[in-house]
């Protein structure tokens, strides 16, 4: 039983897995960045074979990186949409980590190690306990 005025203090996994958010967000927002100017440098210079599509990689990790952001802002208001929202983005972040490395990839370990954590964390009985009070 809470009292009331007091606030309730987020469960220890779940403060770890809102920092691998964090984390990612960035992670996400540079590399995002980072593509998006090598594609429009490549553009400028007459090399736009192919960049398309890495045109759309580039956005596609600024609009996660933007998602992940808002999940880390929004954790302590403790909404149930925010844990279902991190944890779509983690399963798809790990289904591609996996693919990566079924290529041949060895990169693409801490990615998946990462996925893993922040999965687990929110997915978790205390995760679904804050989430949905």
């Amino acid at each position: 039983m809470t009292t009331p005025g007091v606030k309730a203090q987020m469960p220890k996994n779940v403060r770890l897995a809102t920092v691998g958010v964090w984390v990612q967000a960035v992670l996400n927002l540079a590399a995002g960045a980072l593509l998006l100017a090598v594609v429009n440098d490549a553009a400028d210079h007459g090399q736009d074979e192919g960049a398309g599509l890495l045109r759309f990689v580039a956005v596609l990790s600024l609009l996660i990186a933007g998602a992940l952001l808002l999940c880390g802002v929004f954790a302590g208001q403790r909404s149930n949409g925010i844990r279902v929202t991190v944890i779509v983005i983690e399963a798809l972040s790990l289904l591609s980590g996996v693919l990566g490395l079924l290529q041949g990839g060895v990169s693409v370990l801490p990615g998946i190690a990462l996925a893993l954590v922040v999965l687990r964390g929110f997915s978790s009985a205390e995760a679904r306990n804050w989430f949905d009070q």
